[in-house]
């Protein structure tokens, strides 16, 4: 059974190499939860996907938040991989978020989902792992203040072209 540990335990754990092994029960211990994949295939797609949780450098996400990992199969389109972000506390108040890696059904490679918006729409969606980081970075903050506004990280919208000219 996995215990549950903080982001900056898991990075720790995965830089010794805890996770290198491509065993079923060490690739579960690495937080994998759901996948349709070949479980040998489980620690290619942990290196894969575990740069955004190695990235993280917020100290409020490092010690109040654990990940695990899915692998989905999507209908329509290859497999693909997503990290979760889970509050320590059991509790998400909006705090629960999640990063997909090559879903064939987004416009990027990497797309972060919030609780805050639903999980209708993605919040951020970038091309590289270094915008990705960066952003979940910047979350942290917020998500330690409380539930955020989600629509502060909305483009506001543009007046339309008569609204423009009155």
């Amino acid at each position: 059974m996995r215990e549950d540990v903080s982001v900056r335990q898991w990075q720790t754990m995965y830089r010794m190499g805890a996770f290198n092994d491509k065993d079923r029960s060490v690739q579960i211990e690495a937080g994998w939860y759901d996948w349709f994949c070949r479980d040998e295939s489980l620690a290619g797609r942990l290196k894969q996907i575990a740069p955004v949780v190695l990235g993280i450098t917020d100290p409020f996400i490092l010690d109040n938040f654990y990940v695990w990992f899915k692998n989905n199969c999507p209908l329509n389109g290859p497999l693909y991989d997503d990290v979760r972000f889970e509050p320590l506390s059991g509790e998400r108040s909006g705090k629960y978020f999640m990063v997909t890696k090559d879903s064939p059904h987004e416009k990027a490679k990497w797309v972060l989902y919030t609780e805050r918006y639903g999980f209708q729409e993605p919040e951020f969606q970038c091309g590289n792992v270094r915008d990705m980081i960066r952003y979940v970075n910047q979350l942290g903050p917020e998500l330690q203040r409380g539930a955020p506004d989600p629509h502060r990280h909305l483009p506001s919208k543009a007046p339309r072209r008569k609204e423009a000219e009155r």
